[in-house]
């Protein structure tokens, strides 16, 4: 609970897989050999849902706890990709499981690279197998999960106008941390950050405009955006909010706006997300309870988006018509204690 959170960096580029329901896999691996494969092997089919989650967060191995509780309350097969991050292994995962002995009728995709899984989702369709995108959409597909970018950045200006209100008079210089152009690691989410980033400031303009974005940095997890923070600070010494893109360059954000700060000048100082897919460790959920500098994380619960993840595809397995889940999101803050525990339920790692 105390831990340090854990940089998203490091969890992009940590390699956590293993397969769940492998049996199942490779009853569908055979059945996808050609001819007439049988009552057992079309029952497997119809309940096998393939993930290619790859090893990014929210907390792998979080998740998988919570898909695979749901998969057996339902009576579904999961199988997780144990990939590496990055396009080429995502590539390689999906061209076998799409394939014509992949067996799968079901895949869930967090594509790195949409318009490159395009084909292979594509030829996936032809083949009837269902594809269903998680978070990034594909431009085909059959259905979605979404957990709204624009309904986070809404959120999280709203939160920022009543702080700035309380605190500020409602007039505070504002630093915006984004997405790097040339990440050392591939992120899914990168590309819904500019779409959270316009609604913010959309809602910020129209809540509280005396809120204004004065400059811009880049960051990807907690180290690097203290730094990169740090720095824009010493130019504009007068900024008091920064906005990011996740929760680990906020974590990083709230630790560079702390620093050589004189009695009483923490409770002037705010640093907030948006958190998708979710937020990566229980150890920051602790923090926004206490209320200190990180003051609020618009985010996903991890079980909803588990629930999602197996329902959806499986819905579909069993005949459903295709249509979207939309993942509920929600801003975390001290004072709302309750929600912010009712999160930390669904971890375990801290």
């Amino acid at each position: 609970m105390n831990g340090e959170p854990i940089d998203r960096r490091t969890l992009l580029r940590t390699g956590v897989g293993a397969l769940l329901g492998a049996g199942a896999a490779s009853a569908l691996a055979a059945c996808g050999s050609g001819g007439d494969s049988g009552p057992h092997a079309r029952a497997v089919a119809r309940r096998s849902i393939a993930i290619d989650y790859a090893s990014y967060y929210p907390p792998v191995a979080d998740l998988r706890r919570l898909v695979e509780r749901r998969a057996h309350a339902r009576g579904a097969a999961i199988t997780f990709s144990d990939d590496a991050a990055g396009v080429e292994a995502q590539h390689a995962t999906l061209r076998t499981w799409t394939g014509p002995r992949g067996g799968f009728r079901a895949i869930v995709v967090a594509p790195f690279d949409a318009a490159a899984v395009a084909p292979l989702a594509r030829a996936a369709l032809a083949r009837d197998v269902q594809v269903v995108s998680y978070l990034t959409p594909l431009p085909q597909q059959t259905a979605r999960i979404v957990a709204d970018p624009a309904r986070c950045g809404r959120l999280l200006a709203r939160d920022v106008a009543g702080w700035a209100a309380r605190s500020l008079g409602d007039h505070a210089q504002a630093l915006l941390v984004r997405p790097p152009a040339r990440p050392a690691v591939p992120d899914p989410v990168a590309p819904l950050a500019p779409v959270a980033e316009r609604a913010l400031l959309d809602e910020l303009a129209r809540r509280a405009p005396g809120v204004q974005a004065v400059a811009a940095t880049e960051g990807q997890g907690t180290a690097d955006a203290q730094a990169a923070v740090a720095r824009a600070l010493r130019d504009y010494p007068q900024v008091r909010v920064v906005l990011c893109w996740n929760d680990a360059t906020a974590a990083g954000a709230a630790r560079a706006l702390g620093e050589h700060l004189p009695e009483g000048e923490h409770a002037r100082r705010y640093a907030g997300g948006v958190a998708l897919p979710g937020i990566a460790t229980r150890a920051t959920l602790q923090d926004l309870r206490h209320g200190g500098i990180l003051r609020c994380l618009v985010a996903p619960r991890l079980r909803d988006l588990a629930d999602a993840l197996v329902d959806l595809p499986y819905g579909l397995l069993q005949g459903r018509a295709p249509q979207d889940a939309r993942v509920p999101v929600r801003a975390l803050n001290a004072e709302a204690g309750q929600l912010v525990m009712a999160y930390a339920r669904d971890y375990r790692l801290g």
